[in-house]
């Protein structure tokens, strides 16, 4: 979808113009993608909850740092990660390897990320983003964005690892992705591009969306976790049978 525009309406703080203006500030080369939460906006064209930094995978994560840091505006704050600061505001910045030079991982789960690190930079599309605010243009830069189906890999990935880590309070935002991401998918185009990405990375992400979202499994508890950790009205209006949408998906991969 060469030269597809989405329109991002930015609300108060111009929280959404800084990270616009940071992306501006990508170089074209080494090549890398925009993941994560900011990713999410931009494949449901809204703005459904504040994400305090921008994640992207690169070709070359130690490259990109590097150029990011040069930057005037920058600061390094670890070895994959950076500020940059917008016109008074600040960006927080993760640089991901997508692991294509690297021997894939033996644990499952690790495996599984490594493809879909691959899958996000191998598939990303380039996306004109408009930043809007008050019917005026305030932002615009053309970014690479990760696929919805790479999308929701990334997030199946993410939610068991959190769950079991010291920021438990981040499965709720990603499952509140996730069931965006799905409810806005086409499943056929979904299944077929995490399954041409990798067999084992399809089967992985269904099995786990089938155990997490399951009417029969884990969905109740799911569903009470993502209500007590993430507080919006928009993920408090979630229901059972909106998550439940996610196990289909789940089954028919593994279909």
């Amino acid at each position: 979808m060469l030269g597809e525009s989405v329109v991002l309406i930015d609300g108060q703080g111009d929280h959404i113009r800084s990270f616009v203006a940071a992306l501006a500030h990508f170089p074209t080369d080494p090549q890398w993608a925009v993941v994560g939460g900011f990713a999410v906006y931009v494949r449901i064209a809204n703005v459904h909850r504040i994400t305090n930094d921008l994640d992207t995978v690169s070709r070359n994560q130690h490259l990109l740092v590097e150029i990011l840091v040069a930057e005037p505006n920058a600061d390094r704050l670890a070895t994959a990660k950076l500020q940059l600061n917008q016109d008074g505001a600040v960006v927080v910045v993760d640089v991901m390897d997508d692991a294509s030079d690297t021997p894939l991982p033996t644990e499952s789960g690790a495996r599984a990320f490594a493809h879909a690190r691959r899958m996000a930079l191998a598939t990303c599309e380039s996306i004109d983003l408009i930043v809007l605010k008050d019917e005026a243009i305030i932002g615009r830069a053309n970014v690479p964005v990760a696929t919805t189906p790479s999308l929701i890999a990334l997030k199946a990935i993410a939610i068991p690892h959190r769950a079991q880590s010291n920021r438990p309070e981040k499965v709720g935002s990603d499952i509140h992705d996730l069931t965006r991401l799905v409810q806005n998918c086409n499943f056929d185009d979904t299944i077929n591009s995490i399954t041409s990405a990798s067999a084992e990375l399809r089967d992985w992400v269904g099995r786990t969306l089938v155990k997490w979202f399951s009417p029969n499994q884990d969905l109740r508890y799911t569903t009470a976790r993502l209500h007590r950790l993430t507080q919006s009205p928009d993920t408090q209006a979630l229901t059972e049978d909106d998550l439940a949408i996610i196990a289909r998906l789940g089954h028919e991969l593994l279909a």
